[in-house]
């Protein structure tokens, strides 16, 4: 087969029938994507639009002492400060805080739904 001959194939969508027209317009019906719709160009992003004001979580205030919006604000300030890098350019790592013995097994729990067998191999609900 000649590679040539190969690439000149191409296809001619037919005219649609009126009735199947006049059927999509009484429905409203919309045409989906094409094969031309890959080729087109996507318009791009500047950012990961996580940032944007109406993707940001709602705060919502239920009690005193709660955490209003300016103070996550100033908080979100402060951990993007730390997170710049020295102007020398030198990596420091900061050593991490030591975890106490209760703060190490906490909230991991274990839990057993086996039922545990009599020595006698027989079960608690049989008799003889």
């Amino acid at each position: 087969m000649n590679k040539n001959k190969a690439s000149g194939v191409s296809w001619v969508k037919p005219a649609e029938p009126s009735f199947l027209k006049k059927f999509k317009e009484d429905v409203g019906y919309k045409e989906g994507p094409t094969v031309d719709t890959k080729r087109q160009v996507m318009p791009t992003l500047d950012d990961s639009g996580s940032d944007r004001e109406d993707e940001l979580p709602q705060v919502v205030v239920l009690k005193e002492g709660h955490l209003n919006a300016e103070e996550v604000k100033k908080i979100k300030d402060e951990i993007h400060t730390d997170d710049e890098p020295p102007s020398d350019g030198k990596i420091l790592f900061k050593k991490p805080a030591k975890r106490s013995s209760s703060e190490k097994f906490q909230g991991i729990t274990a839990t057993s739904s086996k039922k545990k067998k009599s020595d006698g191999g027989e079960e608690e609900g049989e008799e003889r």
